[in-house]
């Protein structure tokens, strides 16, 4: 009988699979599927991934294109505004001046490789053309044709205005090529049209940028579906033309979409996708951006062989591996369950010692391995303990070296740790009870210290600013603050601004004289006078009464700094104020087509103040958007009781404030980008904003503004009517 047990057991042990067949059997049979499985899934994946991709590319080059185009359209409205606006061509254009023209207005276009410029007169004949030699900056002048039958020229002639402003586009056909012309008109100082200026860019030249911008072959078409340009290689024109009813199909599509055709030009597939092509806001044809797509069935077939070795060396190496782990799994588990239960204990020199090639002989390995550098970092946290010391005594040393005040503090505002400095400046405010509060206040308030403030102890000024010490965690361990010793950059501060306003003061009196004199000259010689040099006049008198006003600006700037800044308080009438200036500056508006109007909800409108500096911020209020209103726009200016308050508000329909701006432009000498955006030459220092600020603040007001970009900008001024609070 036991004959027979041992004989079934040797059988049973026989037959019974071992750990190899056991493990690697359904293993290999799974990677064997997952490999056919992934070879399949990944080529698709693949061929929709490179078809995604280029898509992606696809819609990238055709963003690319239109930005291009933008930035084209960009270029040529500034070059031609720069053109409008050069002083003197309306006179030049009325007196057929066109050696001036000539001579002003040729650096312009070389200087913006123009390639066609026209300047026309009232009835639509051209007076003088430039045309830029291809490749050069050259210009040849022929004979300057007749365009008054151009529908934008019709358009600048009428002096017609639509959505998008009084500049129009014409496309015209100058064999071998086509130019697109952006035209403008020319006004003289009365607002009526003299002529007016058209600039051209060749299509072709036009095509080959966006093409350079897009990394792609570009088509440019006409609505009518007529190629105006195209920079596909080795491809005849008169295969991309689109019949006329696919063209307006096409067109409407692109009102809510990118269309996308395959096309075949000379055996090479391509894709193109189709998008406005858009001057002035305004659809002129369509854009077509090309890229070939022969590559993408070259990619599929590449990596389907790939993936198909890749997907086989794998199974090969995972087989291998499979064999080689299941060999590791016989040796005994008591001999480790033995010694994991020694060093449990403590005992730390017992070791597994196992080294038979399985998982079990891996994990002793491993478990041995981990032994020792459980010992290895006890080791080093004693190691580091000493260094921990050594870099604490490394750390006050430097902090005894640094000539700033450093406190270190916990998240509750415990001193940690503090450098000679810090001791002396500790020292100095513990005499006095204030003093100490206030010191102790600022440093319980760390997170208000996040960016440098100056504050202000005894007679010295100190910078401070409180950094956090953290983990990577996230976890907040304290605060260190540094206090810097700025009090001689105080002093040297204090004694530039003195320097500034004594300079100001100094040259108020002569430029007071030479306004004077001016006044006095275009007084007593108005008749004997030419008009050119009561022009020149008129323009010192202007210039002077600007520099004149800077002037001012700096000496009220100053004297706020200097805490040296008072309003003289009585009683008078907004509505009266508000009238007169609006009276003063309305010829000036009405000569830039500007709409200017007053509304008031009553006709007096009494309040306490310093009438002279309200009138100073309201005139800079609206001299602000005068400066910033396209021809056109509107002014308008409206105040009311509201409360125990007056509240004004002066809106316009200018360029606008950016965003990012709005809560900068309060700030001394700050200039933002919107300062050169308006129509006018806007100069100044900087300082208008900031010291209408200050006024309004030193009659205990607001002054807050509201502005979008091209859409204009609402300034509200709240005063109160008695300067006593009492309503």
């Amino acid at each position: 009988m036991s004959l027979l047990g041992s004989a079934r057991k040797n059988i049973y042990r026989r037959l019974y699979p071992g750990i190899n067949a056991r493990i690697t059997g359904p293993f290999l049979l799974v990677i064997i599927v997952i490999a056919g499985i992934g070879v399949f899934i990944v080529t698709r994946l693949v061929a929709g991934s490179l078809q995604e991709r280029f898509n992606n590319q696809l819609v990238d080059s055709a963003n690319a294109a239109s930005s291009s185009l933008a930035d084209i359209e960009r270029e040529q409205l500034a070059t031609l505004r720069l053109m409008v606006f050069t002083e003197g061509v309306p006179e030049a254009i009325q007196d057929n001046n066109t050696g001036d023209l000539d001579l002003w207005l040729r650096p312009v276009a070389a200087n913006a490789r123009v390639d066609d410029l026209i300047i026309f007169d009232d009835t639509g004949q051209g007076i003088l053309q430039l045309s830029r030699i291809e490749e050069s900056v050259q210009y040849d002048t022929p004979t300057p044709p007749n365009i008054k039958d151009w529908p934008g020229i019709q358009g600048v002639l009428q002096a017609q205005t639509d959505e998008f402003g009084d500049k129009y586009i014409d496309i015209v056909s100058v064999p071998p090529d086509s130019l697109v012309y952006i035209s403008a008109p020319i006004k003289d100082d009365e607002g009526q049209v003299v002529g007016g200026i058209s600039l051209g860019i060749r299509i072709s030249r036009m095509a080959r940028e966006i093409s350079t911008q897009s990394l792609s072959a570009v088509v440019l078409y006409d609505k009518q579906g007529a190629v105006l340009g195209s920079t596909f290689r080795l491809v005849d024109p008169s295969m991309l033309v689109l019949p006329s009813d696919h063209a307006s199909e096409l067109a409407e599509q692109t009102k809510h979409n990118s269309p996308i055709e395959q096309v075949n030009l000379n055996g090479v597939p391509y894709q193109v996708l189709y998008s406005p092509l858009k001057i002035r806001s305004q659809q002129i044809g369509l854009l077509g951006v090309g890229l070939p797509t022969n590559y993408i069935v070259e990619r599929i077939s590449t990596s389907r062989d790939t993936f198909g070795i890749l997907f086989s060396s794998l199974f090969l190496l995972v087989g291998m591996l499979g064999l080689l782990t299941a060999r590791t799994i016989t040796r005994p588990i008591i001999r480790l369950v033995s010694t994991t239960r020694a060093i449990r204990e403590g005992d730390l020199s017992r070791r597994v010692g196992l080294r038979t090639p399985d998982e079990l002989g891996e994990l002793a390995v491993s478990f041995d391995h981990m032994t020792e550098q459980l010992i290895e970092r006890n080791q080093e946290i004693e190691g580091l303990y000493l260094q921990q010391l050594e870099e604490t005594a490394r750390q006050q040393a430097i902090l005894t070296g640094i000539g700033d005040a450093v406190i270190v503090q916990d998240p509750m505002g415990t001193v940690l740790l503090s450098n000679p400095s810090a001791n002396a400046l500790l020292q100095m405010v513990s005499q006095n009870q204030s003093l100490r509060r206030q010191f102790m206040q600022l440093c319980r308030q760390p997170e208000n210290l996040s960016q440098p403030r100056t504050v202000q102890i005894l007679e010295r000024y100190f910078n401070v600013l409180a950094t956090p010490v953290s983990l990577s965690s996230g976890d907040l361990l304290g605060h260190v603050l540094v206090f810097r010793d700025i009090t001689a950059i105080v002093s040297a501060e204090r004694l530039k601004d003195e320097m500034i306003m004594q300079l100001s003061h100094e040259l108020r009196t002569p430029l007071s004289v030479a306004r004077g004199c001016a006044d006095l000259v275009k007084t007593l010689e108005q008749q004997s006078l030419s008009d050119q040099g009561r022009t020149f006049v008129q323009r010192a008198i202007d210039n002077l009464s600007t520099l004149e006003r800077m002037v001012n600006q700096v000496i009220d700037v100053s004297a706020i700094i200097a805490d040296r800044f008072n309003i003289a308080v009585h009683r008078f009438n907004l509505s009266e104020l508000l009238k007169s200036l609006v009276q003063q500056w309305y010829p000036v508006v009405e000569k830039r087509d500007l709409e200017l109007s007053l509304s008031l909800a009553s006709e007096e409108l009494f309040l306490e103040g310093d009438e002279n500096y309200i009138g100073q911020v309201l005139d800079h209020l609206l001299r602000n958007a005068y400066s910033y209103t396209l021809p056109g726009g509107s002014i308008e200016v409206y105040a009311a009781h509201r409360d125990s308050q007056v509240v004004i508000y002066v809106q316009d329909t200018g360029v606008g404030i950016a965003p990012d701006e709005l809560e900068k432009i309060f700030e001394r000498m700050y200039r933002g980008r919107s300062a050169d955006a308006g129509p006018t030459d806007a100069r100044g220092l900087g300082l208008g904003l900031y010291l209408s600020k200050k006024i309004i603040e030193a009659h205990h007001g607001t002054i807050q503004i509201e502005s979008k970009i091209n859409y204009g900008t609402v300034v509200t001024i709240e005063l109160p009517i008695n300067q006593d609070g009492t309503g």
